[in-house]
């Protein structure tokens, strides 16, 4: 299943076959590859593979719902480019190709994860399935680090070509020439924020109060705000109120403490980028370190001309008060990719995108829900893209 030559990827047990969009064999593997996660114990320890097994069961089932007259194939041989610093961000990107009805070769992080070797051994022993034998054939995933002529050979034979990364990585990639009809789909650097509105919040119980602190957590720590869907910066929307900020904080502190462990590496690369932010930024006001230096949070009194630059990691936290949703504005660029939020309606915020005719922000969800992957992504959907639709009368 994995390889480091081009010689080995097309050797001749490697088949370009295309498939119907979502069909049964593409759904059952992702079920067996759910429940595979959920009996393996080393799995379970980490909570990107946790929530990768829920993921997988929702869009099963949300998937068998859905109706269609028209037929919809895959386009052929999926190439997808993936992130060296997100452990799991490549079995999506593989799902996509899969659940779109394509053969996928797929680049690997090259970083020693645990949860990448976890995942290759849960798929390898499903491919070992006689059941998925088609599968096994038809896809492979390789590692290397910066072999430019596999990339350039890939890119000249697929049909499908999908790049997660920076711009420079994106803009790099693209000099590798693909075939006029090949398909690219990028997901570029992007950046996302929350925005609480906070005289609502001190009206909800400490229960209530909890239960979103917890949801803020998960946005936040799971992927170390790797992933360019979590959180770095917090928009507090009302009335300025830093003893109930900080109460917000210190919550937020205790739950980490319990389920956030920090190693030597990730404490250094967490000093290292708060310098980094803070002497690039003037205008920021405030470092607070909470208990165990678990939580950095900054804070700016000034207007910033910019925040799409600005980004924590390993829980550094940025925030600003703001009196109305209007000034959100001026902090909305094309990278702008998710805002999560409390206490702001569904309207308000379609009238916010209207009005002021922003051209990023592609997702806007509760908090809580920023990690949640969907089949729409930074404004694409997925599987249409990735696959054709055959019209026949």
């Amino acid at each position: 299943m994995s390889s480091n030559s081009t010689k080995e990827i097309l050797n001749k047990n490697f088949k370009v076959k295309t498939f119907e969009a979502y069909n049964v064999l593409s759904l059952n593997f992702l079920n067996d590859l759910s429940n595979e996660i959920k009996k393996d114990k080393n799995a379970m320890r980490h909570p990107d593979l946790i929530y990768l097994m829920f993921w997988c069961n929702k869009q099963v089932k949300k998937i068998k719902s859905k109706k269609k007259n028209f037929l919809v194939v895959g386009r052929g041989l999926a190439f997808h480019i993936c992130p060296s610093n997100v452990p799991t961000n490549f079995v999506y990107s593989f799902i996509f190709g899969l659940l779109s009805g394509n053969s996928n070769v797929v680049k690997i992080p090259s970083k020693d994860f645990k949860e990448k070797k976890i995942i290759l051994s849960i798929i390898n022993r499903l491919f070992k399935k006689k059941i998925y034998k088609v599968l096994k054939e038809s896809n492979h995933f390789i590692e290397y680090s910066s072999d430019d002529n596999i990339t350039k050979y890939l890119s000249s034979i697929c049909d499908a070509r999908i790049i997660w990364g920076g711009d420079k990585t994106i803009n790099e990639i693209r000099k590798n020439w693909i075939p006029e009809r090949t398909i690219e789909v990028t997901f570029s650097d992007r950046y996302s924020f929350s925005i609480i509105n906070i005289d609502k919040l001190k009206k909800q119980n400490e229960k209530y109060l909890e239960l979103l602190i917890k949801n803020f957590f998960y946005d936040g720590y799971v992927m170390g705000q790797k992933a360019c869907n979590s959180p770095h910066f917090i928009f507090w929307l009302g009335k300025k109120d830093l003893k109930f900020q900080n109460k917000f904080w210190g919550k937020l502190n205790k739950i980490v403490e319990n389920k956030f462990k920090f190693d030597e590496v990730q404490a250094v690369e967490k000093y290292t980028n708060l310098l980094s932010n803070v002497i690039k930024n003037k205008n920021f006001s405030e470092v607070k370190y909470l208990k165990n230096n678990n939580l950095f949070v900054v804070s700016s009194q000034k207007k910033l001309n910019s925040i799409e630059n600005i980004r924590g990691v390993n829980g550094t936290f940025f925030q600003k008060n703001i009196s109305k949703l209007s000034e959100l504005k001026d902090y909305v660029s094309k990278k702008c990719q998710t805002i999560t939020y409390y206490g702001i309606s569904k309207n308000e915020f379609k009238n916010f995108v209207l009005e002021y005719n922003l051209l990023g922000v592609d997702r806007i969800v509760p908090i809580g829900k920023s990690l949640e992957i969907d089949l729409v992504w930074d404004g694409y959907d997925v599987i249409k893209s990735l696959s054709r639709e055959v019209t026949y009368k």
